[in-house]
């Protein structure tokens, strides 16, 4: 990694990077466990491409703890040091903006939060495009751990991989700058 890499803004996934778990599988287990009755009207907006829709319901209904939440320590560690040197952090996430504020304020390291915002879902080319919109291509580091994230270090002058998918560094090759498996 040069020296240039570790000076641009550095976005950061929250499922499955920052945090070990997805936060759409908690909330649907947090609120439609807890109330069937939505799950035919989230199933209509899913077949019919609103998935930012549903996610803004799910998060509006959704009662957690950030610090209940299971983080990726290490990766943690390193990004609380990429903070105290300066460096530029943006959290970017597909998880609804009400869910991802509440995380980053957690976290407290993120000097703003790109996420989706029940009309535009932020995940793969959709970030990507977020990202170079604001940045310029290749003007920032990204941190992804999924397949869906590929589009994304595409435009990324830094590419982190955290907690990889099964599959994923195969086909990323020898481009990934930072690995924490």
């Amino acid at each position: 990694m040069g020296d240039g890499d570790s000076d641009i803004p550095l976005a950061v996934d929250m499922d499955g990077t920052l945090i070990l778990s997805d936060m759409s599988w908690i909330s649907i287990y947090k609120v439609i466990f807890r109330k069937p009755w939505l799950i035919p009207g989230l199933l209509f907006k899913e077949i019919t491409g609103k998935r930012a829709k549903w996610k803004r319901d799910l998060a509006e209904k959704l009662n957690f703890d950030p610090a209940d939440l299971a983080y990726h320590e290490n990766f943690l560690e390193w990004i609380t040091g990429e903070y105290a040197r300066g460096r530029t952090l943006i959290l970017a996430t597909a998880s609804d903006r009400i869910v991802a504020e509440q995380v980053a304020a957690h976290v407290g390291l993120f000097s703003d939060v790109m996420a989706s915002d029940g009309d535009y879902n932020l995940r793969g080319q959709q970030k990507a495009d977020s990202l170079v919109a604001r940045y310029g291509d290749k003007k920032f580091g990204y941190a992804g751990n999924s397949h869906h994230d590929i589009d994304v270090w595409k435009h990324s002058g830094q590419v982190i991989v955290v907690n990889p998918e099964n599959g994923l560094l195969d086909k990323i090759g020898d481009s990934a700058d930072v690995i924490f498996e």
